[in-house]
């Protein structure tokens, strides 16, 4: 049972600090009380979690006694309202008692991962763990340059956090109250304002079938303006309390044949996202078998990915849904499972250390790649300096990224929704700007915004090209107009150069610009509208900017002293 000390109501706080409007109740990290401080109050009920499931796994209960005992926490703690509790508890049973019954941290360092050392600091040292780098000394950095004049050029299309929503419904609630809204189930809407609109809605709702489509029919009608495409993952809609593996493939296929369709002779390059799984988050190391193996999504990616890639390419997919291709002499794209960061993933727990060695085998391939002269574009979901980023998968990917700065020309992800970007700093003082990670604004309008997409315009396809990203212009649809006109436009939001006075995309120039937007609110403004993906939003002031600003500095996670100027 829970103690009755703890039965308390507590008013929901969002993980995200600029958004001013309301934020899903399941990506609530934590809770305030009153005037007790949110983060003791997440750390106890993290504690009472894992401490009730180790009590059940050592009484030999069953998986349904930990059915009762998570919808009991969910419930008492108002996590979810009683359906979505009753069902997201029987989606994570597997996961839950899988985890527990092999977990041999206490619950205070199990939770010290999961949410900060503030709610305890694990005794193990393989929390802290550190990759194995090579000998090969590093070479000695070159300052980055452009281009020569009328040297060759090529344009990529990212897309990120699709979100398709298969129920979403015109004319539903929403504000149902739930994680996600906008749907069949929650019944037609009070009044015809507060309905969901045709093309989707500034809410806590996913992307309805008519908008992706729109989008790929406008993709493939300009499809002569990029050369290639990245996704960086994210397919299925939020509906994270009623999902299964079917679904989830489902999302998968609809994606591949919309690529199929629209943009047959387009390569893409795929990154996994936390959503494909079923249940959201849950990716186990190689070390569990059987059922609770994760193997029946790596076999469909697999499968998916395949239509782009090499057959060589597959042996990686099937160990850990990350891989390394060269599509042109000199270049090479390195696509990472951020899964194996993801503090979501509690199977995590039971051994952090380099999950399926994906970072060593990164270091092996940053190394051939540093051998060979190829320049490297990295692609994931999770961004490395997020929140949500166990610290020290973070902090060895850091390492990993100052050691082979010269050889990795880009890195590009998404998972935020907002549009943004994070500079990595030199592992020496943190002061010298070695790398820019590019996080667009995503396909679906979770939560309050505009769907958009980006493409870049890189310096590439001839021998000695630095593959850097050069400009980029974003994209969106404006749902206010649309939802009244129903006529989709795709229209051009900003130019990188133009809009924030850019001279280059050099890492020291994103750098200069958070230092330019401290001083210049304007200038922050548009910024933020921006990463609001020009949806209606208040604005950005105080702690908001501030927290924003740091967050632009932050290219690992749990780090605060790379703030300490902001």
């Amino acid at each position: 049972m829970i103690p009755a000390s703890m039965q308390a109501r507590c008013t929901p706080v969002s993980e995200n600090r600029y958004l001013p409007s309301k934020v899903p109740k399941y990506k609530r990290m934590m809770s305030k009380c009153g005037t007790v401080d949110f983060a003791a109050i997440g750390c106890s009920v993290c504690k009472v979690v894992v401490s009730g499931l180790q009590n059940l796994v050592r009484k030999k209960s069953t998986q349904e006694d930990v059915v009762i005992f998570a919808t009991e926490i969910c419930k008492v703690f108002r996590i979810e309202d009683s359906r979505v509790c009753d069902s997201i508890t029987v989606q994570f049973k597997d996961e839950l008692f899988g985890v527990a019954e092999r977990l041999s941290l206490t619950p205070a360092q199990a939770c010290g991962i999961l949410i900060g050392t503030n709610c305890g600091t694990p005794d193990d040292p393989n929390v802290m763990w550190n990759v194995t780098m090579p000998n090969t000394p590093k070479p000695p950095v070159t300052p980055p340059t452009p281009p020569k004049s009328g040297a060759l050029k090529l344009r990529m299309l990212h897309l990120t956090d699709i979100h398709l929503d298969p129920a979403y419904a015109t004319g539903a609630n929403t504000d149902c109250g739930e994680p996600l809204c906008c749907r069949k189930p929650d019944g037609i809407a009070p009044s015809t304002k507060d309905g969901a609109g045709k093309w989707g809605s500034h809410a806590t709702c996913d992307t309805p079938f008519i908008t992706l489509d729109s989008l790929f029919a406008h993709l493939s009608s300009i499809q002569d303006q990029f050369d290639y495409v990245i996704f960086t993952g994210d397919l299925p809609p939020h509906n994270i309390w009623n999902q299964s593996r079917t679904d989830q493939l489902t999302s998968l296929q609809t994606y591949t044949k919309l690529f199929k369709k629209y943009l047959p002779k387009k390569i893409v390059f795929n990154a996994l996202g936390n959503h494909e799984s079923a249940p959201v988050n849950s990716f186990p190391p190689d070390f569990i078998k059987d059922n609770q193996s994760i193997s029946w999504l790596y076999e469909a990616l697999a499968d998916s990915w395949g239509t782009w890639l090499p057959k060589t390419a597959r042996q990686d997919i099937l160990r850990g849904a990350f891989y390394s291709v060269s599509p042109s002499p000199g270049f090479r794209v390195i696509s990472l499972n951020m899964n194996f960061c993801n503090n979501g993933n509690w199977w995590l727990l039971i051994n952090t250390t380099d999950p399926n060695g994906q970072l060593q085998w990164l270091i092996t391939e940053l190394q051939k790649a540093e051998d060979n002269n190829e320049k490297v574009h990295m692609i994931g979901h999770i961004f490395p300096g997020s929140s949500d980023c166990l610290k020290a998968w973070s902090w060895n990917y850091f390492k990993i990224v100052n050691r082979y700065e010269s050889t990795i020309a880009g890195q590009f992800f998404g998972h935020s929704h907002s549009d943004f970007y994070e500079v990595m700093y030199d592992n020496v003082n943190f002061t010298r700007p070695i790398s820019v990670v590019y996080i667009p604004g995503s396909v679906t309008t979770f939560t309050n915004m505009n769907p958009g997409f980006r493409i870049y315009e890189l310096d590439g396809f001839y021998n000695g090209s630095s593959w850097a990203a050069l400009n980029f212009q974003n994209y969106f649809l404006n749902l206010t107009d649309v939802n009244v006109s129903n006529k989709p436009n795709w229209e051009l939001e900003y130019d990188a150069k133009a809009d924030f006075n850019l001279t280059n995309l050099y890492p020291q120039e994103w750098d200069n610009l958070i230092n330019r937007m401290k001083s210049d609110d304007n200038l922050f403004q548009k910024f933020y509208r921006y990463y609001m993906k020009s949806a209606p939003a208040a604005k950005c002031t105080g702690d908001c900017k501030k927290n924003l600003l740091c967050d632009l500095r932050t290219g690992r996670s749990h780090d605060p002293s790379l703030c300490a100027n902001i």
